[in-house]
């Protein structure tokens, strides 16, 4: 009796083991994808630099924003477009900001606004891989980089104000 009820415990741990391994990893896609991907960031004419394997970031500088970094990741089939506006530690939850991002997903087409797993607040647009051309791609990294800007304009009344620092006597 017990042999039997070991043999159903070790196959469930193997399989949440498996499966916790395979939500752990890294973003995948073909090498054609990934050379796809590179030609459409050589295509845009703008800088770009690999963060990790299908990751690459443009880096933009807004009016309000100095420094965007619209992060390219290609997975599977897609491709993943995202640029953090403000950082967990920048701005306070409030209703009123919640209500405001709503709001500003209602004003973007294909444009998601929201807050991730960790906190931070982000842009992003997802793309299917196999339809995206460099005409396609330059234009939605641009639009993810004029976003975040825009946004992190409407949002400016919500972020935390930065600590005063003291002067060393």
């Amino acid at each position: 009796m017990k042999k039997p009820l070991l043999m159903i415990v070790s196959f469930a741990l193997f399989i949440l083991l498996t499966v916790t391994a395979a939500a752990q990893e890294k973003p995948k896609i073909d090498k054609a994808s990934a050379t796809k991907i590179v030609q459409m960031l050589e295509d845009s004419g703008h800088t770009y630099g690999k963060s990790a394997d299908n990751v690459w970031v443009v880096k933009f500088r807004g009016n309000t924003l100095d420094d965007i970094g619209v992060i390219t990741i290609g997975h599977e089939n897609m491709l993943i477009m995202v640029a953090v506006i403000a950082e967990k530690k920048d701005f306070k939850a409030t209703p009123e900001l919640m209500m405001k991002l709503l709001r500003l997903n209602d004003d973007y087409d294909r444009l998601k606004v929201g807050i991730d797993k960790d906190g931070d607040m982000f842009v992003r647009i997802d793309l299917s891989l196999r339809v995206t051309d460099s005409e396609e791609f330059k234009l939605n990294v641009e639009q993810i980089s004029a976003a975040a800007d825009e946004i992190a304009t409407a949002i400016k009344p919500f972020m935390v104000a930065a600590p005063i620092k003291k002067p060393v006597k």
